[in-house]
């Protein structure tokens, strides 16, 4: 396998086996036809882009998909200061165009559209894009590549003055053909920012960041490189607690903004840390045995004291833990999940039901063992749980360490 961005020979460092496309919930009926596929990780010697080696064509994975962003509170508040800061840090106004791709039910784009920012949405999901043009956010059912890019702004005289990307710079084999349709659609003196679970997690355990749909896992010395290529310039990076610890990237046309101290300072100490080199990755596959052969054994414990286990929630992160780990109905009394587009569905490969959260009071398990762990303070902290918590429920975290509340 060569690497999709500069063509050199790729090398492997950890896998996870066959796994099911992980957003792909289940009817019963579905079951026995369930398709897995190889997911592993690879590394690239020249231009240090970590990818996976094999990927599921995007017309498989995003043309119906299950993930509603507006889900989660912690992520809307995320999105809502996310508006406000580039707002500000880019003078936007009612004469500028915000372009967000994989724009999803519109939960980012709400609150441009709040600060009277114009905006507009593309997205591959038709049934998500039908959602969010019902909330009167224009969204386009399409995918973002060089070719649509050209479109917008030869046959339809539009370019952005911000172009933003959340959670989709990773998902997108065709990287090299998509950053340079961001170019084709930005303004001259325009800025793309796109946010995205950064490639350090890997080294913290954080390994549920590795499906199928993302195919890439960005340091900042690979994106220098990939931007460059395509004829942009990063010019500012921040990091981000979302999804566990995120990137967030600016970047625009050659010498539009000067390039910030913390773009040179993140680089170096990527390079001291070995993000270039090929032994760094390959450590990961024996520290996550170790979070799999610890959490196994407090499963079991808890089991043998004849005591009910739940799993909360059902993210791409969580189906990916429980297949790799094994944790399936042996551990697991049931599965909750407040998205009601899985509820009465299977869990990818584990074959668990989905339930609503109101199981969780007619089942009274002991733990909840918490899937979305990079959101678990606002779990804990619903309220929705507070009778679980007041009648001493307790929670297990996973990632990145084990942690029982």
């Amino acid at each position: 396998m060569n690497c999709r961005n500069c063509g050199t020979e790729i090398k492997e460092f950890f896998s996870l086996g066959q796994m099911p496309p992980i957003n792909s919930f289940l009817k019963e009926d579905d079951m026995a036809r369930e398709k897995k596929y190889n997911l592993s990780v690879g590394f690239c010697p020249k231009c240090y882009l970590v990818q996976l080696i094999n990927t599921i064509p995007p017309e498989d994975l995003f043309r119906d998909y299950i993930y509603f962003s507006s889900n989660s509170k912690y992520f809307l508040d995320h999105c809502k200061e996310v508006a406000n800061n580039l707002t500000k840090k880019l003078n936007l106004n009612k004469n500028s165009l915000v372009l967000e791709i994989a724009s999803n039910d519109g939960a980012q784009l709400q609150y441009f559209k709040e600060l009277e920012i114009p905006t507009l949405g593309v997205d591959p999901a038709e049934n998500i894009a039908k959602v969010a043009n019902e909330r009167g956010i224009k969204t386009l059912a399409e995918f973002f590549n060089l070719d649509f890019a050209k479109n917008l702004k030869e046959e339809q005289n539009i370019q952005a003055d911000l172009i933003f990307g959340a959670n989709v710079l990773a998902h997108v084999p065709e990287i090299v053909d998509f950053v340079k349709g961001v170019k084709v659609a930005l303004k001259p003196k325009g800025t793309a920012v796109f946010e995205f679970p950064y490639l350090k997690g890997l080294m913290e355990n954080k390994f549920d960041i590795i499906y199928h749909e993302h195919v890439f896992y960005y340091s900042i010395i690979a994106l220098i490189g990939l931007f460059k290529n395509a004829g942009l310039e990063i010019y500012d990076v921040e990091l981000t607690p979302m999804q566990g610890g995120s990137l967030m990237i600016f970047a625009s046309n050659p010498g539009v903004f000067k390039i910030k101290e913390n773009v040179n300072k993140l680089s170096a100490e990527e390079f001291e840390n070995g993000f270039d080199k090929l032994e760094t990755y390959q450590k990961i596959t024996m520290s996550v045995l170790k979070i799999k052969n610890d959490l196994i054994a407090i499963l079991k414990k808890i089991k043998s004291e004849g005591k009910k286990i739940a799993a909360y929630s059902a993210p791409a992160k969580g189906n990916i833990l429980l297949n790799y780990f094994g944790i399936n109905k042996n551990y697991l009394d049931f599965v909750v999940d407040k998205s009601k587009a899985k509820q009465n569905l299977y869990t990818p490969g584990t074959h668990m039901l989905v339930n609503p959260l109101e199981k969780i009071y007619e089942e009274k398990p002991d733990y909840l063992l918490i899937l979305c762990w990079n959101i678990s303070e606002e779990v804990i902290n619903m309220e929705e749980l507070k009778q679980y918590r007041n009648n001493g429920g307790k929670f297990i975290i996973p990632i990145p360490e084990i942690k029982i509340i």
